[in-house]
């Protein structure tokens, strides 16, 4: 059997369920094999599942098309990338004091981490993710208090809460057929493959620009300062074009051709497809303006000035490729905008995968191939069945004991027509011998064994009196044997 350790993730969005396998590859990175989608329009909303049964229908076929690229194994379990209207940050701060000065040690910091779970007032929701991004001793901001002594010491953290309803309907949709290995915050798992360590420490803004929802990642020193998700995406500007009488997949279609986030200064409308180019273009523009201005006030509400942020926006997601958009980006923060990539680390072999749609799961799959353990696998070799011999009854058995010890025979089912041809060869019954040329009536038996045996006796009797027949219809005048 194949001994490949395989890696698989799986992400549920407003526009499509997305599943990947990959393998950890030598440089510390993945490989990854193949990648398929299903559309997750109807059943899932804002990145929560609405419809479990149908969405469990729609994950299934999913991870039927991946285990087919790793044929004859089965996926077993999943790595999940959570995300959602729901997903937002909890900050706190956790302190202890000493009696004396003392050393800080990781057990310090892991002590506050688990007072942070218990005194985080997080009410209907799940604490996903505990980010430590500040540390004071005695008052005064350290980088990296391990090994620093003092009385006193505080730490800031960054809970990632989501919705319990949010991780209630992913098990419901997994479980039991699939176990799940672990949550993956999404956006975290972004922030560690398409940004820089440069990016990072400077600050910088993760934009992801979905279907439904976007969210706001901003990093600063290194670590996650701040995160939002607001409830507004791409698929706005499609249903603002549905009310130019037509239809979603062609309003898709429109904005993905005609649609530009930035206003035409030219005043001339062209007509195609029965629409008006100027009447695309007011409302691309107008729901555009709107969402990048509610980006933009996310770094006045996260309390980092907009001088911390020098590496600027770094764009995701399949709305970050409307046409304009990050120009209207760029103008509206007076930042600079880069379009965000995997790293070298991680390796494409399915095109499909190249996609900047694709950029989240991908991400998912990187992080979790550096969490998984060695000897763990999310696929397992197929069962083979192993054939058992059959379990007699006890009353079978006990016949079948009972007709080999000769005790008492029964009548068999034998062929019409058949007559005994010698008195000493008459087959044993319930009544007695059979005489010689009596018809022996059939008796149908219900133990397969005992009809076995004596199906095979009389064949053996049926074998020698046909001999004898043999024997006694040749002339032998030396024996004065003659033919009957």
């Amino acid at each position: 059997m194949d001994s490949k350790q395989y890696v698989v993730a799986l992400e549920i969005s407003s526009s499509k369920i997305v599943g990947v396998v990959g393998e950890p590859n030598a440089n510390g990175g993945v490989d990854v094999l193949d990648i398929e989608a299903e559309r997750s329009l109807n059943c899932v909303r804002y990145g929560c599942i609405q419809n479990v049964e149908e969405t469990k229908v729609r994950i299934n076929r999913v991870i039927s098309r991946l285990e087919s690229r790793i044929s004859p194994k089965k996926i077993s379990g999943v790595y999940v990338g959570v995300s959602g209207r729901s997903l937002r940050n909890y900050a706190k701060s956790i302190s202890t004091t000493f009696d004396e000065e003392s050393m800080i040690t990781e057990n310090v910091i892991e002590s506050l981490k688990r007072r942070y779970y218990s005194e985080a007032e997080v009410q209907g929701g799940d604490i996903l993710e505990v980010i430590p991004c500040r540390y004071f001793v005695d008052n005064n901001e350290i980088a990296n208090p391990i090994g620093a002594y003092g009385t006193n010491v505080m730490v800031q953290f960054n809970g990632i809460v989501a919705k319990t309803m949010l991780k209630m309907n992913i098990e419901r949709a997994l479980l039991p057929q699939y176990s799940i290995k672990g949550y993956i915050v999404t956006p975290i798992a972004m922030a560690e493959y398409v940004l820089t360590n440069e990016e990072r420490q400077l600050g910088c803004m993760l934009v992801d620009f979905g279907a439904e929802i976007t969210t706001v990642a901003i990093y600063r020193s290194g670590v996650l300062q701040y995160l939002a998700t607001l409830p507004m995406g791409s698929q706005l500007i499609t249903r603002d074009l549905m009310c130019l009488n037509m239809l979603e997949d062609a309003a898709e279609e429109i904005k993905k051709t005609l649609g530009n986030a930035i206003a035409s200064d030219s005043g001339r409308s062209m007509l195609v497809d029965g629409v008006q180019s100027a009447d695309v273009q007011n409302y691309v523009v107008a729901r555009c303006e709107e969402i990048v201005t509610n980006i933009n006030e996310q770094i006045s509400y996260s309390g980092i000035h907009r001088e911390q942020i020098a590496a600027g926006v770094v764009l995701v997601g399949g709305g970050s490729l409307l046409n304009g958009f990050g120009h209207l980006v760029g103008r509206m923060t007076k930042l600079k905008v880069r379009l965000g990539s995997l790293p070298s680390s991680v390796q494409l072999h399915d095109k499909a995968a190249q996609g900047l749609e694709y950029l989240q799961i991908n991400s998912v799959l990187a992080l979790a191939a550096s969490m998984i353990k060695i000897g763990d696998s999310c696929v397992q070799d197929p069962v083979v069945a192993v054939k058992e011999n059959p379990v007699i009854p006890t009353d079978e058995k006990k016949e079948s004991e009972d007709s080999g010890n000769d005790a008492e025979e029964k009548p068999i089912d034998l062929p019409s027509g058949y007559k005994s041809k010698k008195k000493d060869t008459a087959l044993k019954g319930d009544g007695g011998d059979y005489e010689d040329g009596e018809d022996v009536a059939p008796v149908r038996k219900t133990s397969s064994l005992r009809d076995m045996y004596q199906h095979l006796k009389y064949k053996v009797t049926q074998i020698f009196e046909e001999s004898e027949d043999a024997y006694y219809d040749t002339d032998d005048s030396d024996n004065g044997k003659s033919r009957k």
